[in-house]
């Protein structure tokens, strides 16, 4: 059924002409966005952020653009910084402790992960138990697929997926962890937050042009 259809992918190159990275997604549908790659290996000022303040600890939430269109794929960061002497819980844990865990919520997504860095096992005399932890802080990449749209409302595309119509629309997350020091063990925290996210019209087919 697929035969001859083109994947889209994008490739990073480096100067001295290695390919540093590279991003296929096996849908005609859905894209990779360029934004995406460049997330996962530069510094993230210019992207779609938010900041995040919560006692001992600060975080930065990214997704590599503000704008985009239906079917993209985007990248998505955490960047978390604790104060010196605390530190948050990893995964596994068990269900009496939260671990560190970032959730977007939009009709507009499909599919979302994010890939944190291993956790450190630490003794905690307190609590008479070793626990996966992070200390300092972590950086965490994932990535954000938008839903597919139709560019143009024909009943036979209707089963593939709705029509997103082109738009400011509003990303909800929420942030959630457990902080904890050698004497302290503060309850869980839920920080909600929302990044902006503008879904772009897409172009439509040109005219046929009379004979």
């Amino acid at each position: 059924m697929m035969y001859g259809m083109p994947w889209p992918g994008d490739y990073l190159i480096a100067p001295d002409g290695t390919v540093r990275d590279k991003l296929f997604l096996r849908s005609y549908e859905h894209r990779p966005s360029a934004s995406e790659v460049v997330l996962r290996h530069f510094d993230s000022a210019g992207a779609n952020s938010v900041e995040i303040k919560a006692g001992v600890l600060n975080a930065t939430v990214s997704l590599s653009t503000a704008r985009c269109f239906p079917g993209q794929e985007l990248g998505l960061e955490l960047d978390l910084r604790l104060e010196p002497g605390w530190h948050i819980y990893g995964k596994p844990l068990p269900a009496n402790y939260q671990a560190v865990d970032l959730i977007l919520e939009s009709p507009l997504i499909g599919e979302q992960s994010l890939e944190l860095p291993a956790p450190q096992p630490m003794l905690l005399p307190a609590l008479g138990e070793t626990l996966p932890v992070y200390g300092g802080g972590l950086k965490a990449h994932g990535k954000v697929g938008i839903k597919w749209s139709p560019p143009m409302p024909l009943p036979f595309l209707k089963g593939l997926g709705e029509k997103i119509e082109p738009g400011l629309y509003e990303i909800a997350g929420t942030l959630r962890f457990q902080a904890c020091s050698d004497d302290v063990c503060e309850m869980p925290q839920s920080v909600k937050f929302v990044l902006p996210l503008t879904i772009e019209a897409g172009v439509p087919p040109a005219p046929k042009k009379s004979g």
